[in-house]
């Protein structure tokens, strides 16, 4: 059973935003010659609708893009293209959404699932038809950005509905869900590409308690830039995903190893200039803050807001009161929690100078600068789209 080509799965990502609105039956899609080489699309079947936006405003629009394999290659499988919208992209930053289950019972975030759920009567009626359900191949789900979040969602149903082989192709995806579903889909989904830019925010967003799949797995760099750049994160503008991933074979693209918020990570307050506004420092002060609660004994603490419904922004208020109470019980920490605060308000924009209060309210201004300010990265380059 054979993976499509990061050229292809690309390609697919690009043409699934060509589906918003209805398209006649003669329309033809931009697709690549490999594409078209392996896969077959029927426009006037094989684009499924979904919802997004609120309880009083909801916009039916294509969301899904199913083909057929036809090649020798790709005989019996089946590729989704998904892409996102931008109802889907205010829900992403915002710190008062909470977390829902999935359909396999997992904690994920409730915008996504929400749409996704709009979305799986189409896509349950086209996979429970007889022929496609005698099929043996790989059902290839694709997306890029927003997408990518509901490519991921139906790679971990389907597997679970159906028991067929799927592989999940992401480009630029932030995080679904939290660790359970990411421990879950890890483990259930036979094959993930998750494909970054090394300055692309989208990737970093939501924030902790939300985690990537696969855990502790590998992903696709296919750029090594550093800082943090809206433009990383189109499909074809700046570096652009279909560009840096225009090749035939998997191998020939750069893996690395994908940051652990489980890494041990001190941030020393005097190193706090070092700091840059980065996706690299994103990462490691999120390491820095787990160590720091850890080492203060909340990792109870830890574990449950994990798996709690809790939002976002409540989640960070009870983070900076534990982190007062573990200043107040362990004064050796002290100098920790100043590490981290320090390097949070340089990242942050705010400068070195500010002095450093350990306080719940001084900290939780210090968390919502932070995010904050990662927010805005990944709405601008939510609008690349």
């Amino acid at each position: 059973m054979s993976a499509i080509s990061p050229r292809v799965a690309s390609n697919l990502a690009l043409v699934s935003y060509e589906v918003r609105e209805a398209l006649p039956k003669a329309y033809n899609l931009k697709l690549e010659p490999e594409t078209k080489q392996h896969f077959t699309f029927d426009l006037s079947k094989h684009v499924y609708k979904g919802s997004s936006g609120g309880f009083f405003w909801r916009q039916e629009t294509g969301f899904a893009l199913i083909g057929q394999g036809k090649s020798q290659q790709h005989a019996q499988d089946h590729v989704i293209a998904i892409r996102g919208t931008a109802t889907l992209a205010d829900a992403l930053t915002d710190v008062t959404c909470h977390s829902t289950n999935s359909d396999t019972g997992k904690s994920v975030h409730t915008g996504f699932q929400s749409c996704f759920a709009s979305m799986r009567p189409g896509l349950y009626s086209y996979l429970n038809q007889t022929e496609n359900r005698r099929k043996q191949g790989i059902i290839h789900c694709v997306g890029h950005s927003l997408g990518g979040a509901l490519a991921a969602l139906t790679a971990d149903w389907i597997k679970t509905e159906f028991d067929k082989t799927v592989y999940l192709y992401t480009f630029g995806a932030p995080r679904v869900g939290k660790k359970d579903f990411a421990n879950s889909s890890s483990a259930r989904v036979d094959k993930m590409f998750r494909c970054v830019h090394g300055a692309d925010p989208v990737p970093k967003v939501p924030v902790w308690p939300f985690y990537h799949a696969p855990l502790n797995g590998n992903e696709y760099l296919l750029s090594r830039a550093q800082g943090m750049d809206h433009n990383a994160h189109s499909l074809r503008a700046g570096p652009g995903y279909t560009n840096t991933a225009d090749h035939s074979d998997w191998e020939n693209l750069y893996q690395q190893a994908a940051t652990s918020l489980s890494q041990r990570v001190v941030l020393n307050y005097q190193n706090r200039i070092q700091t840059t506004y980065s996706t690299h420092w994103a990462d490691k002060i999120a390491a820095a803050l787990m160590t720091v609660l850890i080492d203060g004994g909340a990792a109870a603490i830890i574990a449950s807001l994990q798996v709690a419904g809790t939002a976002i922004g409540t989640v960070y208020d009870i983070m900076a009161r534990t982190l007062v109470d573990i200043v107040k019980v362990a004064d050796k920490l002290k100098e920790q929690v100043k590490g981290l605060l320090g390097h949070m308000l340089v990242f942050a924009g705010r400068g070195a100078h500010i002095t450093i209060e350990f306080t719940e309210k001084f900290i939780r201004w210090v968390f919502t600068v932070t995010i904050s300010r990662l927010n805005k990265a990944a709405r601008q380059a939510l609008k690349q789209n």
